[in-house]
């Protein structure tokens, strides 16, 4: 499929009042590769966060998934997320939330509606699937895992030194990335990007962080609800999201 014809066809129903730019559409594995080697504005984006950016202290800092509409707070899984959040009460303040990307990194999410030193976030969006295997294969988009490695070894490593500050600057207390764990036949795939992004991460930094949810939590979904369930909603499925709320609070009680 041609990319004009993805941006007409799927691109632009992911966009929820705003614009998602062609020129930040990138729709296979060699332009993800491609816009994190040359791209201004994504490598721009990447050094920011990596190199000058210094978020407020907070207890506990959340990554979670970008979603496929855009912007992420009008989709249905940061709806579901707000709900979560907004049981903590006066505790929410404690807990800074920021999206894991591609091909951005993390988003912090003082940034979601706000114009930055480079883009406009609050008007302009992006569309980055090109890393999804199964994707580019729905789409007939060439697919290379070679690629795809390369692409999450990049956003590794700008992770990792985010990480890496954040720690000698006592940002945070603990470090959770609730995201897609495994797939609803309970496998490790490539397709996880996000998984594979955060432990590279680890790897490369030294830091803890907390990926969730469990396996045992992903089977429970599949065996009550069918595998649609865990495939559909993912995180922003009701049961995910009741164990993440009962994961902050514990967390944010132990640290009282």
């Amino acid at each position: 499929m041609e990319k004009a014809d993805i941006y007409r066809q799927i691109t632009m129903k992911r966009a929820k009042g705003v614009r998602i730019q062609p020129s930040l559409c990138f729709y296979d594995t060699r332009d993800v590769l491609n816009c994190l080697r040359h791209n201004r504005q994504v490598r721009s984006w990447l050094k920011f966060i990596s190199n000058h950016y210094i978020p407020k202290s907070h207890d506990i800092l959340l990554i979670y998934p970008c979603s496929a509409d855009k912007p992420y707070y009008r989709s249905r899984s940061y709806m579901q997320l707000y709900r979560t959040l907004s049981k903590l009460g006066d505790d929410r303040r404690r807990i800074h939330l920021a999206t894991i990307s591609e091909p951005f990194g993390l988003v912090p999410e003082e940034f979601y509606d706000k114009k930055t030193w480079w883009h406009d976030w609050k008007n302009e969006w992006y569309d980055c699937p090109g890393l999804f295997e199964w994707w580019c294969k729905k789409y007939e988009r060439p697919y290379s895992e070679e690629e795809a490695s390369q692409c999450i070894r990049i956003l590794a490593r700008n992770i990792a030194l985010f990480l890496k500050k954040v720690k000698s600057k006592r940002r945070y207390k603990k470090i959770i990335a609730f995201v897609r764990t495994y797939s609803s036949n309970l496998k490790r795939t490539r397709d996880q990007t996000h998984r594979r992004m955060i432990e590279k991460a680890v790897e490369m930094s030294g830091m803890k962080v907390q990926i969730m949810p469990p396996r045992a939590l992903v089977s429970r979904i599949v065996k009550g609800n069918r595998r649609f369930a865990w495939d559909m909603y993912g995180v922003s499925h009701p049961e995910a999201q009741e164990y993440l709320f009962k994961k902050l609070r514990a967390l944010l009680h132990d640290q009282d």
